[in-house]
């Protein structure tokens, strides 16, 4: 899985961009992530759905902080806890 991780980085290194913000933002939100690594939607979309169908990220649902938007889960992100450490490592982060 590691070398897949290391392919997927070479191939394309907006992949880095984005396992380094869920990994400096853990639980990050959606809208905030896609602020904060500053890609177009389509190449964050395909780049999000990529690493979610391989489980390096995994997507939670998190109630909203305001009663109002309270029925409505947001999705947060993370880094799949499992392969966090060989991914920093590789990200060169300890």
């Amino acid at each position: 899985m590691l070398n897949e991780v290391k392919q997927l980085m070479k191939a394309n290194p907006h992949y880095k961009v984005l396992l380094n913000a869920i990994l400096a933002s853990p639980y990050i939100e959606r809208q905030a992530l896609v602020k904060k690594v500053g890609l177009s939607r389509e190449i964050f979309e395909g780049l999000l759905k990529n690493l979610e169908d391989r489980l390096i990220v995994l997507e939670l649902a998190s109630q909203a902080e305001h009663s109002v938007e309270s029925r409505v889960p947001k999705k947060i992100y993370v880094i799949n806890p499992e392969m966090e450490q060989d991914i920093r490592g590789i990200l060169g982060k300890s």
